[in-house]
């Protein structure tokens, strides 16, 4: 019998992936989206339903579970580090509406719930933006679902913006540049996902990474090679990141979360397990002719 999934987040780049690699295993994909529009028509037409809710609305949600075997949530405030994008901090948004989800899939007799959170080292759980995905982890584990989370280091689509970064001129370089990171490829870590939700472990840890380790350095030079400039740091030390973090916080919660986790994951090595076979310069050439 066809399994049916529902998509939380289905618009994003990792939940259009994750999409096509259900599809593609059998399942019956309901998207969960508050924009209808932005689901690709090709994309939609195969489609089991397409449910439109704002995740911390409990009664669209309920509706939206209604009948699935699955849910998986990449559901989350925006990372981009500019205005426009929303106000509220992390908690208010990737904590409150992915709560909400979970309680909806209890509620609905879902029988897996499989969610993103993110990958992070010793003494990250105080940062905001940290505390806010992991709290949703603690909640899972207390709801007696079965349950997946996966933790990627950071995936291709959420640093596209370095791209963008250079277009513009000198990319900040927060600390020395050397730290090291692996992050991964969208559709590579839309494969775990979808393996964690066909997974029997009932509460499934996933930590991963793609297959190269690079610099911080090392990622904003490949983005200016995408563009074919020549590479333009500027370097900002990471205690004046903290201190903007810290003096901005009444004024802009999500921005000054962000730039609190970003001064610390630019002064630790942050390495997960590799999988899958994506490098990040392909994906920055790719977004760089897009």
């Amino acid at each position: 019998m066809t399994r049916t999934l529902l998509v939380a987040g289905a618009t994003g780049a990792l939940g259009r992936a994750v999409v096509e690699q259900a599809l593609a295993r059998g399942w019956a994909v309901r998207a969960m989206v508050r924009d209808p529009a932005r689901l690709p028509a090709p994309v939609a037409a195969r489609l089991a339903g397409i449910a439109v809710a704002d995740a911390r609305d409990r009664g669209a949600v309920d509706r939206a579970v209604a009948g699935v075997d699955a849910v998986f949530s990449c559901v989350g405030a925006s990372v981009l580090p500019v205005l426009g994008r929303g106000w509220r901090g992390f908690g208010a948004v990737d904590w409150a509406a992915n709560r909400t989800l979970v309680d909806a899939a209890r509620s609905a007799g879902a029988g897996r719930f499989v969610y993103v959170s993110v990958f992070h080292a010793g003494g990250m759980r105080r940062l905001a933006y940290v505390d806010a995905h992991e709290r949703v982890v603690d909640h899972l584990g207390a709801s007696g679902l079965s349950f997946g989370v996966v933790r990627p280091t950071g995936f291709f689509s959420a640093i596209a913006s370095y791209v963008d970064l250079a277009r513009k001129g000198p990319i900040p370089e927060i600390g020395g540049g050397q730290v090291l990171t692996n992050p991964i490829g969208d559709d590579d870590l839309a494969t775990v996902c979808v393996d964690a939700l066909a997974s029997d472990d009932p509460a499934l840890a996933v930590s991963c990474g793609g297959p190269e380790v690079l610099t911080r350095r090392r990622i904003a030079e490949l983005a200016f090679a995408a563009i074919g400039a020549p590479p333009r740091i500027r370097r900002l030390p990471a205690g004046v990141v903290r201190a903007a973090a810290w003096l901005g916080r009444p004024f802009h919660p999500r921005i000054t979360q962000f730039m609190a986790f970003l001064a610390a994951i630019s002064t630790q090595d942050l390495i997960a397990p590799a999988h899958g076979r994506r490098r990040l310069e392909d994906a920055f050439v790719e977004y760089a002719a897009a």
